[in-house]
């Protein structure tokens, strides 16, 4: 879902040739599956913070694995665990 999201955002900030080049990195990267004590979180998260379910999914797994969140979702401001970069700060 993450890799998803960022090619879709790369490509349509620095084009298509410049997103598959960043995109090629992920592979790198772990990858986890979304199972049900994740989900779970998820569900609870989304009615905390009335945030879209994909949002809701990747910090539900980030905070399953102690890992933080970075992100430049304003919603995402406050909570524990995440790192917040402002777009306008970049």
């Amino acid at each position: 879902m993450t890799q998803f999201e960022l090619a879709k955002w790369l490509t349509r900030k620095v084009g298509e040739n410049k997103a598959t080049l960043t995109i090629t990195f992920a592979p790198t990267c772990v990858v986890v599956d979304l199972d049900t004590p994740t989900a779970l979180v998820a569900v609870e998260l989304c009615a905390k913070h009335r945030s879209a379910i994909a949002d809701v999914i990747v910090y539900a797994i980030a905070l399953t694995h102690e890992a933080i969140l970075l992100t430049c979702d304003r919603h995402f401001e406050d909570p524990p665990n995440v790192r917040f970069v402002s777009k306008s700060s970049r």
